[in-house]
């Protein structure tokens, strides 16, 4: 598509843009920092997009530990508002051809759908197949990325912002530190690849972009119709043992091949659809969902944090909205 860039640097876009940036987190350091001289800051970034100057700054890698070890990327209040700008000016162009079996992130589809998507691949199904990418965001091609991008998008100044933004996070994962911390294995990914976990352009490339044609692959080329993918999630139902064995292995055999990712468990067991799945956060049955026990334990820890006054001071309307969004999350069926 032509023309995009200009639509990149309008003031509204841009304006929509610091909105999405901040919303609900005005109260933080850097975002109230930046909001003090908001509108010429976000004049300086118009300016330096357009006259071709701007450059998207180094990441901050943030060390989390629940529910488990996770390095996610923080990029400057600056940076983020160009990512959001780029993600909302993009997610339409990628999502017009998204497979009906891509639900994470994704509006009409998300978690909720997904659990009962995958409740009802067990009551129709005899035998289901969990694969997950090993170290995804890490693993992810940067050149790849751009190829799937330029196909989309005629417009040059558009590219050159993409290519700044995805090198600035080439090799994010790269050093013994982070891969020890994330669990990545020293001899995988190799070095120079992946995408910063937690920048809205990483979630929308890796999301909706990186395995796009291979959804439309598996659905169609592959003919397999209970499928259905959450990021690096891949799960394939069926009704014959043999033919899900042959799946897993072909599945394994296009993602190396084609867009150089490695299964975590390339023999995962086949599962009877009589018994139950663990994903997404949900031990699904065919009789029904109910929260994993891992989940209602950390709720319940988080709790009795609250009731002896651990952790930052509390509000009791700020609580009971937490635990209420919590419950929501837990018991959503």
């Amino acid at each position: 598509m032509r023309g995009l860039f200009d639509q990149l640097v309008g003031q509204a876009h841009l304006d929509a843009a610091l909105l999405r940036t901040i919303k609900g987190k005005r109260r933080r350091p850097d975002v109230a920092a930046f909001l003090l001289d908001g509108e010429r800051t976000l004049a300086r970034i118009e300016a330096r997009l357009q006259d071709g100057t701007w450059r998207p700054g180094p990441y901050s890698l943030l060390f989390l530990h629940e529910p488990k070890p996770r390095l996610i990327a923080r990029a400057s209040v600056a940076d983020r508002v160009v990512h959001s700008a780029v993600a909302m000016l993009l997610e339409p162009i990628i999502l017009r051809s998204a497979s009906e079996a891509d639900y994470a992130c994704r509006r009409g589809f998300g978690t909720h759908r997904a659990v009962l998507a995958l409740l009802r691949g067990m009551r129709e199904h005899r035998f289901v197949v969990h694969l997950d990418v090993r170290s995804y965001f890490p693993s992810i091609v940067v050149e790849r990325v751009l190829a799937q991008l330029s196909r989309r998008i005629d417009d040059d100044r558009l590219l050159a912002l993409l290519q700044g933004i995805l090198a600035a996070g080439r090799g994010l994962y790269d050093s013994p530190r982070a891969r020890h911390f994330a669990r990545i294995d020293p001899n995988w990914p190799p070095p120079g690849r992946g995408l910063p976990m937690g920048s809205v352009t990483s979630q929308l490339f890796a999301t909706h972009l990186y395995l796009q044609s291979f959804d439309h692959h598996v659905k169609r080329g592959l003919k397999v119709g209970g499928y259905l993918r959450y990021v690096d999630d891949l799960f394939l139902f069926g009704d014959s043992r043999a033919r899900l064995r042959s799946l897993r292995q072909e599945v394994g055999g296009i993602l190396a091949d084609e867009y150089e990712l490695r299964l975590k468990h390339p023999q995962a067991p086949l599962l009877s659809c009589r018994g139950t799945l663990d994903a997404l956060g949900a031990r699904i049955r065919r009789s029904g969902i109910e929260p994993l026990p891992e989940a209602m334990a950390r709720f319940r820890a988080l709790a009795w944090d609250w009731v002896r006054g651990r952790g930052a001071p509390r509000t009791r309307a700020a609580m009971e909205r937490s635990v209420a969004s919590r419950l929501g999350l837990l018991f959503r069926f």
